[in-house]
């Protein structure tokens, strides 16, 4: 029986991404993606959709296979953001079981917008899980031509990044718990401004 399939191989995936998460990414403090899903180990790279109100397709990751709690894979280095706990595995982790170490990161000099890639690329509507690329997108964008932000090229490694040699600034750590503050502040100084505005 013949080796050879029609199924053309799926090296590239489009996956949903709240801005908030996406910035952490961009500072440097989280260097895994978390998902409760396992991606395809034919995957090489996720093109991030920021959800509403951006709608756009913005960036483009390299990633390593998925990683897990699971006998056989080490934990991960709790140097980012999300490591500790998804180590850990608690309550609120207990769905999330795949790691994906993001090994580059590189910011499309043109985001394509929902509108695009709906009438461009026969997407139905915004992404809500992973989608493949469609192949018209890959052969319109160049993915290893759009502004490199994190190396990682072939033959080195993140450790420049995520660890800085001596004398250069290492990007702040944070953790979830302080994540979840953040927000919950922002939200609470946003209803205080809509209640003022209202007594005025």
């Amino acid at each position: 029986m013949s080796t050879n399939s029609k199924t053309p191989v799926r090296e590239d995936a489009i996956l949903p991404m709240k801005n908030d998460a996406m910035q952490l990414i961009l500072q440097g403090v989280k260097n895994y993606e978390f998902r409760s899903y396992l991606i395809a180990h034919t995957v090489h790279r996720v093109w991030f959709y920021l959800n509403a109100p951006l709608s756009h397709l913005a960036y483009i990751c390299e990633i390593d296979p998925a990683r897990t709690r699971k006998g056989g894979d080490p934990p991960l280095p709790e140097d980012g953001v999300g490591n500790k706990e998804f180590n850990e595995g608690s309550a609120d982790w207990a769905r999330i079981g795949y790691a994906y170490r993001i090994r580059s990161l590189y910011k499309l000099r043109h985001p394509i917008h929902l509108r695009d890639l709906k009438a461009r690329y026969g997407l139905k509507g915004a992404p809500r899980s992973l989608v493949y690329a469609p192949p018209k997108i890959l052969a319109d964008v160049a993915w290893n031509d759009q502004e490199r932000i994190i190396p990682g090229s072939a033959g080195t490694s993140l450790d420049s990044y995520w660890h800085p040699k001596a004398g250069v600034p290492k990007p702040i750590k944070s953790n979830s718990s302080d994540l979840k503050r953040k927000r919950r502040y922002s939200t609470e100084s946003i209803d205080l401004k809509q209640r003022n505005k209202q007594r005025t």
